[in-house]
């Protein structure tokens, strides 16, 4: 069986191909630039030299009044005035002792910290469908949630991701002017997780995926924002006042889901209590209230969330793909597209918007050193002193970028999320594939009981509850007895019952037939290799293995095919034989992440 580091070699060859192969010409519209930040205007910017010489002329006016001379007023004022010049990653004294005051003031009152505005459902005409709406700091929000269309394999390189369903980002930006209305902003947020669970198969999955990034359960919203302020003729032609505003986001809303349907791309308005969840779990899973903010990070018990800015010239493709591959408890990356307020910009649907970058990341415990090593290569930028404002309050930072829409279609964001990895192409792709969840229904495993129960460990790596009714419980009695929690792997013995199948959410009937599926779960058949004559037109995902002897597997489903190498490391090989590989660490609890 191929071993991983095989695969990852094989990875950067096909990388430096392509790095070396001929490049699309990149014009002026397909390209993001920051501010123009060059020259004095950067080192001395015109708010901080205004701020400084005040300071200055007040620090000499003072040395005047209590009779000093004048070289002292003299060298008082310039001194002032250039102790405030001074900055330190873009803020001078003043500012950070600012920040510094307002950190500890903030914390001191954050039992206090309201919930804003509740969620509330507005009519669709001529539907029985109601869009969940909210107020926030003076404009007001509809959530989408993207839905992938189809069951399909990703690929994976630790630079690139490869999906069917990609969400047109350019489509995005173009969806903020709308004949009559205009949104402000719309907010592209995903929220994602690798692996859940706190047991040794969590661990081994971890190592063996390495930079890849596989994140294996992926939500994304849109969150459009609306303006009253800029949209009052548009208001005015609906009745005008709070319904007139409400009837103008359902139409704004409307519209959006329509574009995106025109480019293949499925999503939903959440209703108010799916809005209200959603953002519950944006912000933590907690009330803002419970969490206290240091200067890099906010904390609550052992959990811990960073955010970081994405600078402009860092945001491609390759740095949203690497942002999936740091380990951690799960990871958040918002890119809000807004209309440009750069000096120059039109105000048509062809001329530039903004566009800003956040990441939060997520750990039980401090940051480790080589996490934070990761990050930093990524090009993120931490923004001490204001985490709770950026994370939990949907608050903006410096960082911009300014471009024509198009420009936003060079950067890749996954509608979903990949499942697990099964294996390598030759070229090096890494491939993964749902095998349950919502959309999975049914699986087929054509194969040896190696495959069966490599599919079904790294399944429980990613936080599946798996019950095993077999003809041959003796095999998976060895690996059951390896995990050593039934509620996590429980096997059903003839004349027995598995004791956790009402909570499961992956049923496996290895060589038995099923009694027809009564639950949600996904259920996977298990034949011997060869048998591929039952196979069901309605299966999902079917992984098949190759009847020559060699590690190759066939990966079927409606979007798509591929045929690869099985990926594995020692330390699976050893778990899957019962082996020890380690002394497991204690389990920590994990976010949930709504799927």
């Amino acid at each position: 069986m191929r071993k991983l580091p095989v695969i990852r070699s094989q990875m950067r060859s096909t990388e430096n191909a392509r790095e070396g192969s001929e490049k699309p010409a990149v014009t002026t519209e397909s390209r993001l630039s920051a501010p123009d930040e060059s020259g004095a205007s950067r080192w001395f910017p015109l708010p901080v030299v205004l701020c400084a010489t005040a300071f200055g002329a007040a620090a000499g006016t003072l040395v005047i009044a209590l009779h000093g001379p004048l070289a002292a007023t003299i060298g008082t004022g310039v001194a002032v005035a250039a102790l405030c010049t001074v900055r330190a990653r873009g803020v001078n004294i003043w500012r950070l002792l600012f920040m510094r005051l307002a950190l500890r003031w903030r914390n001191r009152r954050r039992g206090d910290v309201g919930q804003g505005a509740a969620a509330f459902d507005a009519p669709v005409p001529d539907s029985d469908v109601k869009y969940g709406m909210r107020w926030e700091d003076g404009c007001l929000i509809t959530m989408l949630q993207m839905e992938p269309r189809v069951v399909a394999p990703t690929l994976l390189s630790p630079k690139e991701i490869r999906t069917v369903d990609p969400i047109p980002l350019d489509e995005v930006a173009r969806c903020l002017s709308q004949f009559d209305i205009r949104l402000a902003a719309i907010d592209v947020v995903a929220l994602g997780v690798r692996t859940s669970g706190g047991h040794e198969a969590v661990r081994i999955y971890e190592r063996m995926l390495g930079p890849l990034p596989a994140t294996a359960v992926r939500t994304v919203w849109l969150v459009l924002r609306f303006d009253p302020q800029h949209n009052a003729d548009a208001i005015g032609n609906r009745g005008g006042g709070p319904e007139g505003a409400a009837r103008a986001m359902v139409i704004a809303t409307r519209r959006v889901i329509n574009r995106l349907a025109r480019h293949r791309v499925r999503a939903r308005a959440l209703t108010a209590a799916e809005l209200a969840a959603a953002e519950t779990a944006v912000r933590g899973e907690d009330i803002p209230g419970d969490w206290r903010e240091s200067w890099q990070a906010l904390h609550r018990n052992d959990f811990e969330l960073a955010g970081y800015a994405i600078h402009p010239d860092r945001l491609t493709t390759e740095a949203l793909a690497g942002i999936w591959a740091v380990p951690g408890n799960s990871t958040m990356v918002r890119l809000r597209v807004s209309r440009s307020t750069a000096p120059g910009a039109r105000e048509d649907p062809a001329g530039r918007v903004a566009i800003t970058g956040l990441v939060r990341h997520d750990t039980v415990g401090p940051v480790p050193d080589g996490t934070r090593k990761m990050l930093s290569e990524l090009g993120l930028q931490p923004l001490p002193g204001v985490q709770r404002r950026v994370l939990l309050e949907g608050g903006q930072h410096a960082a911009v970028g300014y471009g024509a829409p198009a420009a936003l279609s060079r950067l890749t964001v996954p509608a979903g999320g990949t499942g697990q990895v099964i294996g390598a192409t030759e070229d090096g792709f890494g491939v993964a594939v749902p095998l349950f969840g919502p959309g999975v229904r049914r699986v087929d495993i054509v194969g040896g009981l190696l495959l069966a129960q490599q599919a079904t460990v790294r399944a429980m790596a990613l936080g599946a509850r798996v019950v095993v009714h077999s003809s041959r419980p003796e095999g998976w009695a060895p690996l059951a007895a390896q995990v050593g929690r039934p509620e996590v792997l429980s096997v059903s013995y003839p004349g027995g019952g598995a004791q956790h199948t009402a909570a499961a959410t992956l049923i496996v009937y290895d060589g038995i037939s099923s009694a027809g599926q009564l639950s949600e779960a996904t259920v996977v058949h298990v034949r011997a290799a060869g048998d591929t004559d039952e196979t069901a037109a309605g299966v999902d995902v079917a992984l098949i293995a190759a009847t020559d002897g060699s590690d190759r597997v066939h990966i079927r489903t409606s979007a798509g095919e591929y045929t690869v190498r099985m990926v594995s490391i020692p330390d699976e090989l050893r778990y899957l034989a019962g082996e020890r590989v380690g002394v497991p660490a204690a389990a920590a609890p994990r976010p949930s992440v709504p799927v």
